[in-house]
């Protein structure tokens, strides 16, 4: 997920374009090795919906990865998955997130996409490694996925990068 300094990942009305100009070559090679380690690409309908005509129009490494590798979508909304090859959970989220993990799909499972499914999954729990993109701008008000967390999460910092952009990748586990 990439986030704004003061831990936001999309503006109050959703949008995120904020985010772009900080992806780069060394960025966006850290993020193909976790496309790389992802056995299924889990995300939400809202992400799923933006995300699929983008990347079925695309080509090179990332495209690849994001068009041939299965999606898990999380909705109690969407009836059927045009973007494949994709499957709808629309059920109790910790059951599915066991199911895609015990499935073992030769990978991580690689969470996709807005706050709210990572806010969803942070709290109940199911969230093994977060891999955040913190870029320098603070946009004052937004959407973060650690909101309303009801207590504190405190992280281990298992690696840090800082890209040439400004940004930092970092990869943090549940204490």
């Amino acid at each position: 997920m990439v986030m704004s300094l003061d831990g936001f990942a999309t503006s109050p009305d959703g949008t995120h374009e904020w985010m772009f100009e900080w992806f780069g070559d060394d960025s966006g090679e850290w993020t193909r090795r976790a496309l790389d380690a992802a056995g299924v690409h889990a995300m939400g309908r809202r992400s799923y919906e933006i995300m699929g005509p983008h990347w079925a129009a695309s080509e090179g490494p990332i495209a690849t990865s994001m068009n041939e590798k299965p999606k898990a979508v999380f909705s109690r909304t969407l009836d059927k998955a045009e973007w494949g090859p994709a499957e709808i959970f629309s059920g109790d989220l910790g059951a599915a997130i066991a199911e895609l993990k015990a499935r073992g799909d030769e990978g991580t499972v690689l969470v996709h996409g807005g706050p709210d499914l990572a806010k969803s999954l942070t709290r109940l729990g199911l969230v093994d490694e977060y891999q955040l993109t913190t870029v320098p701008i603070a946009i004052g008000a937004g959407r973060s996925p650690f909101a309303e967390l009801g207590e504190h999460l405190k992280l281990d910092v298992v690696d840090v990068q800082r890209f040439k952009s400004g940004a930092l990748g970092q990869i943090l586990v549940p204490a």
